[in-house]
């Protein structure tokens, strides 16, 4: 029997860090609508199945010292990744094991977990695997347990099923890497597009799609598009699937999405006010924004906490910004459109954020806010969370930073050879934070004692592209002149080093 058992095992998967993940952040998302947390606010263990690269896990377990990881994954490859990654940190909270579903199910298991991911897995796996994650779940997750489970979803995917499907076809009808055949299908479909076919003009969201594919690093098309087993879910099915694990509904990971002010048109709140029953509220949102993928947050045994309950637990929370407040930007992108905040109640916000992390207590307490509107408060963290520009903190006070540190000293260490990782992990945080190439070329600066200025950082970082064998990029094309070479770094440089690097200090990131 083929070990792959239809999934694509000859390109690894990309190696993306998700915050959705972070239990902190399931832990606020809940919070944000008056649902418990469970044990996401101060969870002992977790796991990740299907964790591909490990890097993302590797980060988390960086960045929460005290909590034990695990990660299941049958690939190889990603296991040895995995591997490297914790040993260069010297990670002592994590173990990653190379298994399939259906034998982590058949060893069984008591309830022993707190918190269970899986990053778009259930999409691609057969029914068998699909039964064994369920079979996991109900194992291992224990009450007040939280899991969290991302997938592809009706109804936007449903003018693109016919791009996947052709995919597999050129895939089915010629041999060789799955890189090999990503190339071949994307151009055949480009070139149908290009020709006139009637699929695409009477599909303009696929054209769309299209160009939003060209892109796309071919590793992710590859793990997106060319699995034998690719199931597109309603999210009454995953409500049923999971159910079968005694697990239920919590909230979406994506803050927005449990709001219907930011989530659905006007026009449908009176619909949204009318329907009680959760599963087709839920329904109703994907459709009335269309959507194509789902992050969802479930729990096992949660009793929704009283008013008092919700409000001690709020007092547990603190906030910080994690951009500059020079950078901090007041356009949100909703579910549906771009949202403008408002600045007399945003800037207060920034303004106190970017003083020190202060408790949910302290931005109540703010003229714009009070007791009476904590409401209108958690609304604008939920904007300011989901942007990227704050996060929340959790039981932050005396984390050992060492492993995070340690973590992402290997992370710029890495960008030194060509291997570049775009997140780093911040333990005040508990989770990690989204950096750019050019940030982990400043940050290699600094760690060598050439960080002083922006000039000095720039010559740094053009040594290190120079034994790469590449030049920075303006524009899309090479700058070759070392000249002008530093000057564009220099430019790049100068707000990391300033802003930038302040701020990672703050979150225990350096």
């Amino acid at each position: 029997m083929d070990w792959t058992r239809g999934y694509v095992a000859d390109i690894g998967y990309t190696a993306g860090f998700y915050r959705e993940l972070a239990p902190s952040h399931m832990a606020f998302a809940a919070l944000s609508i008056g649902r418990s947390p469970g044990r996401a606010m101060r969870p002992k263990r977790m796991l990740e199945l299907g964790f591909g690269q490990g890097f993302g896990l590797a980060l988390l377990a960086a960045a929460n010292p005290d909590v034990n990881f695990e990660g299941n994954d049958f690939n190889p490859e990603h296991v040895a990744h995995a591997r490297r990654l914790i040993d260069d940190a010297k990670l002592a909270n994590i173990t990653v094991s190379e298994t399939s579903f259906e034998d982590a199910a058949a060893r069984g298991g008591t309830d022993d977990l707190d918190v269970i991911a899986l990053h778009g897995i259930l999409t691609w796996v057969s029914r068998p695997a699909q039964e064994a994650i369920v079979a996991i779940i109900r194992q291992r997750l224990q009450p007040n347990g939280v899991g969290y489970v991302s997938y592809n979803c009706m109804p936007g995917w449903a003018p693109l099923v016919p791009i996947r499907q052709f995919m597999v076809e050129v895939k089915h009808r010629n041999v060789g890497s799955s890189e090999r055949q990503v190339a071949l299908a994307f151009d055949l479909v480009n070139k149908l597009r290009q020709g006139g076919a009637a699929y695409f003009t009477a599909n303009p969201t696929a054209s769309q799609h299209l160009d939003q594919m060209i892109n796309l690093d071919r590793a992710y098309l590859a793990h997106e598009y060319l699995h034998e087993n690719w199931f597109i879910f309603e999210f009454s099915e995953m409500v049923r699937l999971l159910g079968e694990a005694k697990v239920g509904f919590l909230a979406s990971a994506m803050l927005l999405e449990n709001l219907d002010q930011y989530a659905v048109p006007a026009a449908l709140h009176p619909l949204m006010q009318q329907t009680e029953d959760p599963v087709m509220r839920e329904t109703l949102r994907d459709y009335a924004a269309n959507k194509r993928f789902r992050r969802d947050i479930f729990a096992r045994g949660l009793a929704a906490p009283t008013p008092a309950e919700h409000r001690r637990l709020l007092s547990e929370l603190s906030f910080t910004l994690v951009v500059p407040r020079n950078q901090v930007s007041l356009k949100f992108a909703g579910p549906l459109n771009e949202l403008l905040g408002k600045d007399e109640l945003y800037g207060p916000l920034a303004d106190r954020l970017a003083e020190k992390i202060a408790t949910l207590d302290e931005l109540v307490a703010l003229p714009a806010f009070g007791d009476q509107k904590i409401g209108m408060l958690l609304d604008c963290l939920c904007l300011l969370v989901q942007s990227g520009q704050v996060a929340p903190v959790i039981a932050a006070d005396g984390i050992n930073k060492e492993p995070a540190q340690r973590f992402n000293r290997m992370i710029v260490d890495f960008a030194r050879t060509g291997r570049v990782y775009a997140a780093l992990a911040a333990p005040v945080l508990r989770s990690g934070v989204l950096v750019r190439d050019f940030a982990l070329l400043a940050l290699a600066a600094l760690f060598d004692g050439k960080g002083d200025d922006a000039t000095m950082a720039a010559k740094h970082a053009l040594s290190i592209l120079k034994i790469l064998g590449r030049r920075p990029i303006k524009d899309g094309a090479l700058i070759e002149d070392d000249g002008k070479a530093i000057d564009f770094l220099i430019a790049n440089f100068q707000p990391i080093l300033a802003d930038e690097v302040p701020v990672w200090r703050r979150l225990g990131m350096l």
